[in-house]
């Protein structure tokens, strides 16, 4: 034999032979789980331990070795009540039933299926190792014999009494428990109107419990006030069943048609009504850029919904009932409001009439206002977003220039002041125009338009 070869063979066999040296800790057994269960069915257990030593398998001529993970058996033993629990390996005087399918999976776990039809007491679970090592562990399993209680079983979503749109996704999750006994068979079905029934198979693990979650577009009504049904059936190894059934509630999906105003304030406050079909009050909602909105006034083709804040510029709106959502063609605008920050003159008579520039920013023809304490600007002339010209209506004292706007609201505070002067001293004194001076001197005949606005063709 070549000497690399040799080596290989020699390394391989002293490992083989080391594995039998009792070098290593004997097997220890902990517990096997389930602990108990019914008899109905075979039952996938788990055995926990420590030192549980596969056997190997070698292969010399290419030098590699693999473990062998079906070499350890385990079996359950009976005990009657009045004996002790012993030590010892042997089962003669008690009945022993071999478990089925025992798998290594680590040094630490073994894998096994307790078989059905076993006789209900407590049983002693011994394993022997590939080395005819073995192990025992007292009253570590009772069977319950037969089982005469069905699973439980329970529709975690959708809720009972649901409303639910047309094509909306209903996502169903129901789940399945059996204690000791052994789930077989976990079925969903769904009825809606007249179509035909349809179930969904859930798949099992050979456990006691089991969930199953999967989703579906919801079905249009046929008539109004009609409900679908979930029904949910679990089965046990013993062939006992269960079932669950909700009900929800169909309801067609929303077609918001038209918005009116189609623009307000960022504010938020601004009162929109949106009409369309298929409106529902208590299930239907509608969410400007995401943000739902209160509702009021709610008909089946019609709706008033309130704006919360947000920043300037286009937003989608959708409506929601039951799920299902609709996005409306047209977007709403949130404006700005306009606000004034600058005015020239900054004085004037309280006659009134004194033409006047005021400056800011977000002005809108037509929609935009300019007040001085609520009082309008007589003859508005809207230049830009940042100017609008006019002539002062008639005041006393210091009076607020504010701007306001039907679609962006009013900016609160975002004043600033105009004093209304009653001599020519305090005009002067202020920095009035010429024309601010003069009309001062005018007091007792006061300047009034009686033809119309500058450039009307009045006065």
């Amino acid at each position: 034999m070549p000497p690399a070869r040799t080596a290989t063979a020699a390394l391989l066999l002293g490992a083989a032979a080391g594995c039998g040296l009792g070098a290593e800790p004997p097997a220890a057994l902990v517990q096997i789980l389930p602990a108990m269960a019914y008899n109905d069915a075979p039952v996938a257990a788990n055995i926990y331990g420590s030192a549980f030593r596969p056997a190997y398998q070698f292969d010399t001529m290419a030098g590699s070795a693999g473990i062998e993970v079906g070499g350890f058996s385990a079996t359950l033993v009976s005990r009657s009540p009045s004996t002790q629990p012993s030590t010892q390996l042997s089962s003669t005087g008690s009945a022993s039933f071999p478990l089925t399918n025992v798998t290594w999976v680590s040094v630490d776990i073994l894998s096994a299926t307790v078989p059905s039809g076993l006789p209900s007491g407590q049983y002693d679970l011994v394993v022997v190792d590939p080395r005819a090592h073995g192990a025992r562990l007292p009253q570590a399993f009772t069977s319950l014999g037969i089982d005469t209680t069905p699973p439980s079983v329970t529709i975690e979503s959708p809720l009972d009494g649901s409303l639910i749109g047309a094509t909306a996704p209903v996502a169903v999750v129901v789940a399945a428990d059996d204690g000791y006994g052994v789930l077989t068979d976990l079925q969903v079905t769904i009825t809606a109107g007249t179509a035909a029934p349809w179930s969904q198979a859930c798949s099992l693990t050979g456990g006691s419990r089991a969930s199953c979650a999967f989703s579906f577009p919801a079905p249009a009504p046929v008539a109004e006030g009609e409900t679908m049904l979930i029904d949910a059936q679990a089965t046990g190894g013993g062939g006992l069943t269960q079932t669950t059934r909700i009900s929800v509630q169909l309801l067609p999906a929303p077609v918001p048609t038209g918005i009116s105003p189609a623009a307000g304030s960022t504010l938020g406050g601004t009162a929109v009504t949106l009409s369309g079909a298929d409106f529902v009050a208590g299930a239907t909602t509608v969410a400007f850029d995401g943000q739902l909105a209160t509702l009021y006034d709610v008909t089946p083709t019609s709706l008033t919904a309130l704006t919360l804040p947000h920043a300037a510029g286009p937003v989608p709106v959708t409506v929601t009932t039951g799920g299902a959502t609709a996005t409306l063609t047209a977007s709403f605008t949130y404006l700005s409001p306009p606000t004034v920050r600058e005015v020239s003159p900054i004085s004037g008579p309280p006659s009134g009439f004194t033409p006047i520039t005021i400056v800011g920013e977000n002005f809108r023809a037509a929609t935009t206002v300019i007040t001085f304490d609520g009082k309008l600007l007589v003859c508005p002339t809207f230049v830009n977003a940042n100017r609008i010209e006019g002539l002062t209506p008639p005041g006393q004292g210091s009076e607020t220039i504010e701007a306001s706007d039907a679609l962006g609201g009013s900016m609160p505070g975002g004043g600033v002041p105009f004093e209304y002067l009653t001599t020519v001293g305090d005009a002067a004194a202020d920095g009035a125009t010429d024309a601010g001076v003069d009309a001062v001197r005018r007091l007792a005949a006061p300047l009034t338009p009686d033809g119309g606005c500058p450039g009307s063709g009045g006065s």
